[in-house]
């Protein structure tokens, strides 16, 4: 503001001081023109040019006015078109969101007249459509954005919302993977393309896509490496049923480098290797998993692979491998099991005894039932411990987490609920969800 001042003050005496000059030195213009001439005062002639250029400017502007008048008004109108289409797309956005579906078709409409672009009524069109319950219309919409500049993910998205909401999982896992080539950090289209993939047993390609959700850090890295061994279980039972049998051994290898307590891959790895005659190196790694995680079957594979048929040569077996984890309640299992099929019926007791105290459940009150039967011919006797068995905590089993399903075999998609790596082997929340079967092997009750 007091820069202007001094701006029309300095002006001021300048004119001022063009004033004074012209007073101190006074002079005359003359011009000649067809024998007319014109004698005027200098400072007169000054005034005469100024009003002369100013009147040549105002005549010019009015010029240019009336050039740009067209082009101006046409602005003019353009602007308040494309004014009234975005209102009328907001407009038509709300009555989406409110579900009016006369009101969303209305603006959309009018959105599409008003605007040229068609790239900004198009979702809003879509949208409409799906609030009316027309389909086809919806998936027109969504074609033309899926294939329009700049809105190919908009577009997709849509059309595989629809893929998904009719159970038409091949296509939603063909737009999904489309929309993850355009936008591979997109956390929710990551963790929908991986539920495809393992929903088709695309294991090989869920494992590219858990390592994006590793690498952008939108799985925890634990849980992440977890996921990734479970993955490589199922991909090695793949390239085993493809005969592969050496990819499969490779695979189970990685996956126990990346968890060295997952008990399948454990149990596998062990199959496959005495299939390939390395009994030795397969026993060696039931009993590295039997030192981090002890597991019923692990160790009826152990035996297996022995191949011992005498009774008391299978008890010391089941003590060597018992002796990794001692402690633990799987390890006085099988030496109880195996101590009763050699009638050593001390060694079962005092094993049996304990796990009563520390863990009991319905096998433990089974293999009482079997050592009181098979030691002293007590049926009576035998029928309460399984009758208490019928009461005793749940054997433990793969349990999923999220839904509670209990299944005998692990599996690395829930078959209930389909979650992923949700199994996990513990003791049933619930007794009654234990199922205790007994079938008849050398009189042996089996507690399933």
């Amino acid at each position: 503001m007091f820069s202007r001042i001094v701006k029309y003050i300095v002006l001021l005496l300048v004119l001022v001081a063009i004033g004074i000059w012209f007073a101190e030195n006074p002079g005359h213009v003359s011009i000649e023109w067809q024998g007319l001439i014109v004698d005027v005062p200098i400072i007169l002639a000054l005034i005469a040019t100024l009003i002369v250029i100013g009147i040549c400017a105002l005549i010019y502007r009015g010029w240019l006015f009336m050039r740009r008048s067209p082009k101006a008004f046409g602005s003019y109108r353009k602007e308040q078109r494309t004014h009234k289409g975005y209102d009328a797309l907001t407009k038509g956005m709300v009555a989406v969101a409110a579900g009016d579906t006369q009101e969303a078709r209305k603006h959309a409409r009018k959105a599409d007249s008003l605007l040229e672009d068609p790239s900004l009524t198009m979702l809003l069109s879509a949208q409409a459509a799906q609030l009316e319950g027309d389909d086809k219309a919806a998936t027109r919409f969504f074609d033309e954005m899926s294939q329009t500049k700049g809105m190919e993910f908009l577009g997709l998205r849509g059309l595989l919302n629809q893929a998904i909401a009719r159970g038409d999982n091949e296509e939603a896992l063909k737009l999904a993977k489309q929309m993850y080539r355009l936008k591979p950090k997109t956390e929710w289209l990551s963790r929908n393309l991986f539920e495809l993939q393992l929903e088709k047993a695309q294991w090989a390609e869920a494992e590219n896509t858990l390592a994006g959700l590793i690498k952008n850090k939108q799985v925890d890295g634990d849980k992440g490496i977890r996921q990734k061994a479970v993955l490589m279980v199922e991909r090695a039972k793949q390239a085993e049923a493809e005969g592969q049998i050496e990819a499969a051994i490779k695979l189970l290898g990685q996956a126990l480098k990346l968890d060295s307590a997952l008990i399948p891959a454990a149990q596998e790895l062990a199959r496959l290797l005495a299939q390939t005659n390395k009994v030795r190196k397969a026993i060696s790694v039931i009993e590295e998993m039997w030192m981090r995680n002890p597991h019923p079957a692990l160790y009826d594979l152990y035996q297996d692979l022995q191949g011992e048929p005498d009774a008391l040569k299978r008890v010391r077996l089941a003590e060597k491998l018992a002796g990794k984890y001692r402690q633990h309640v799987e390890s006085r299992v099988i030496i109880a099991r195996a101590a009763l099929e050699a009638q050593l019926w001390g060694e079962a007791r005092d094993e049996l005894e304990t796990l009563l105290i520390e863990a009991p459940s319905a096998r433990v009150y089974a293999l009482m039932a079997e050592l009181v039967e098979t030691e002293n011919g007590d049926l009576s006797g035998a029928r309460e411990w399984l009758r208490k068995a019928t009461e005793a905590p749940s054997n433990p089993a793969w349990v999923c987490d999220s839904c509670g399903d209990v299944s005998a075999q692990w599996s690395a998609v829930c078959p209930k609920c389909q979650g992923f790596d949700t199994q996990k082997w513990q003791t049933p929340p619930q007794a009654s969800v234990a199922q205790i079967e007994y079938q008849t092997e050398a009189n042996k009750p089996v507690v399933v």
